[in-house]
């Protein structure tokens, strides 16, 4: 039985802005994951006065790696950490006579 301890849910205009969370999901994340379609929920703007409806997804994930992943990433908007730099390497040896000779 699969098991999901981290959950979110998100609402989204319409169907083509969910299959791009669930594009980006399929692309980034390792461990196990799923989505659940709630329904749709019509709400008002406060603004223009004018009925929207929305969808309501919850996502699961099984490793918090992959929630926080998701939620800092797509949902927030957050860019990645930059990946720590590679130590600079020490500068090549020059080939000597025998190593340029066999390779």
């Amino acid at each position: 039985m699969n098991t999901y301890s981290f959950e979110t849910t998100m609402k989204f205009k319409n169907r083509g802005d969910m299959e791009k969370a669930e594009d980006w999901i399929s692309a980034n994340i390792k461990g196990l994951w799923a989505l659940e379609f709630l329904g749709m929920q019509e709400e008002m703007s406060v603004d223009t006065g004018m009925r929207n409806n929305v969808l309501k997804v919850l996502f699961k994930f099984g490793r918090k790696e992959d929630f926080e992943r998701f939620r800092n990433e797509y949902v927030l908007g957050k860019p990645t950490m930059p990946q720590k730099a590679a130590a600079p390497r020490a500068a090549a040896k020059p080939k000597g006579f025998f190593a340029r000779l066999f390779s």
